[in-house]
């Protein structure tokens, strides 16, 4: 990884997501690394990936994000942001459709209907139903899109009200790329710099050989991290993240799920503490709210499991109906649980929020937290370990197992239950990594942590 880091291209920017989902990991792993063995190669190492990805902000790279701006922070290209193309226009300003994909087909089978086709990089393609392109239709394709909310976020952006759409014209349409920081890649890449930064300042002075400080680290998390200042909404005390209704993703306008928030909530408290900033302190404490009252819902008996993608008191976990905006007057419910992978995410955070500040999460939500992993995530096959990928699934369920080389984080619950040590050592035994990226690399030093 360090070779691909140095000399791989596609590891100069975050344009596929790789300073997020790969470098802030290999930095958190490469200080777990650090303060178990005392090797100076893993010192160097994650001060070099952090200084790597703080000088290739966007600010520091000459990139504009969607709105034409210059940001400290790293935004993501068509992997993880819609582009778009121009179908056609009304009263003179332009119809758009978005999508994260490279190219948008739209299909004219009859005078008043239209079908579109999402082609993504490597020939992947996603396909919407038949629609109608009449306003009055039950059916009407800003509508039918906006409930589907696909992975390739496809919506029809610009209308000023429901509009008669026969107009657009059939054919393959090239995509504009947009970029843009998704505020879960600012969080990772901020709460690994603040790692970088806290392990710099802990290591002996004749160790440190990187030319960044951890001051300059501490900056670069603090100013991505107001970044998305004008995200936040505070109601009833409570702070979250809601996007923005113009940022070029799906679901605009709605609340994050969890794991997009937690890293950021980390990063606040963590950087409070340190500039002794109330307001930060504050502000991270209010965003781990509603994952812990969660776990105290479960712990009442009145959630079935505290592992649901987005806030269970949220407006996208019941369903939207509303008159504006446009690209998303219908939206259903999301009461969807969380994937094996993204949990890690928050566990992590768990123990970050516990290590911080011990009346956030208490002993006996993390007793909780590590039963739910057994009875909710743990399974097998044929007696050999594994994960399911959505709390409780079934045997035979989709994606069943893909999570089983990076448990890793589980492992730090071990103080609080005595049989979770022996579990992820077994997983880690019968599902050793086929693949090398940073959520496998960082789950092998956890392990190890775990058992030293």
């Amino acid at each position: 990884m360090d070779e691909k880091i140095s000399s791989d291209s596609s590891y100069e920017s975050n344009e596929d997501g790789h300073f997020a989902w790969d470098v802030s990991l290999l930095i958190r792993a490469a200080s777990h690394m650090w303060r178990l063995t005392d090797d100076p190669i893993h010192l160097d190492r994650c001060a070099r990936w952090a200084q790597h990805m703080v000088d290739r902000t966007d600010a520091a790279r000459g990139l504009e994000n969607w709105r034409g701006l210059r940001v400290p922070a790293w935004s993501a290209g068509s992997r993880y942001t819609a582009g778009n193309a121009v179908v056609g226009t009304i009263g003179g300003s332009p119809i758009r459709l978005q999508a994260a994909a490279d190219q948008i087909i739209v299909d004219r089978p009859t005078a008043t209907t239209a079908r579109v086709h999402a082609v993504r990089h490597r020939g992947k393609t996603w396909s919407s139903p038949l629609a109608s392109l009449l306003p009055g239709d039950d059916n009407y394709l800003p509508d039918v899109l906006a409930r589907l909310s696909a992975s390739f976020s496809v919506l029809v952006r610009g209308l000023p009200g429901p509009i008669d759409l026969t107009s657009v014209e059939a054919g393959t349409y090239d995509l504009t790329t947009q970029h843009a920081a998704h505020l879960v890649h600012t969080g990772l890449i901020s709460r690994a710099l603040i790692e970088a930064a806290e392990t710099l300042k802990s290591a002996p002075i004749e160790a440190r050989r990187a030319s960044v400080t951890p001051d300059d680290l501490l900056a670069a998390a603090a100013s991505a991290l107001l970044v998305h200042d004008d995200e936040i909404r505070t109601r009833a005390g409570q702070a979250w993240y809601v996007t923005l209704e113009d940022f070029p993703s799906r679901r605009l306008g709605l609340e994050l799920p969890h794991n997009h928030i937690v890293d950021a909530a980390s990063s606040y408290l963590i950087l409070g503490r340190i500039r002794e900033d109330k307001g930060l302190r504050n502000l991270g404490a209010s965003l781990t709210r509603r994952f812990v009252r969660e776990i105290d819902a479960y712990m009442q008996d009145t959630l079935r499991h505290p592992w649901y993608y987005y806030p269970v008191d949220s407006e996208i976990f019941f369903g939207v109906t509303r008159d504006e905006p446009m690209a998303e007057r219908s939206i259903p419910a999301v009461p969807r649980g969380e994937d094996s992978s993204h949990a890690t995410m928050r566990i992590r955070a768990l123990i970050d929020w516990r290590a911080i500040d011990a009346k956030l999460v208490s002993d006996e939500a993390l007793k909780s937290i590590a039963l739910s992993f057994r009875r909710h995530y743990m399974a097998s096959e044929k007696g050999i370990p594994t994960l399911n990928w959505l709390p409780g699934d079934a045997k035979g369920a989709a994606r069943r197992g893909q999570a089983d080389t990076y448990p890793g984080a589980w492992g730090g619950l071990a103080p609080w239950d005595s049989t979770i040590r022996r579990r992820i050592n077994s997983m880690a035994y019968r599902h050793p990594p086929k693949a090398i990226f940073g959520a496998t690399v960082l789950s092998a030093a956890e392990i190890v942590a775990m058992n030293t």
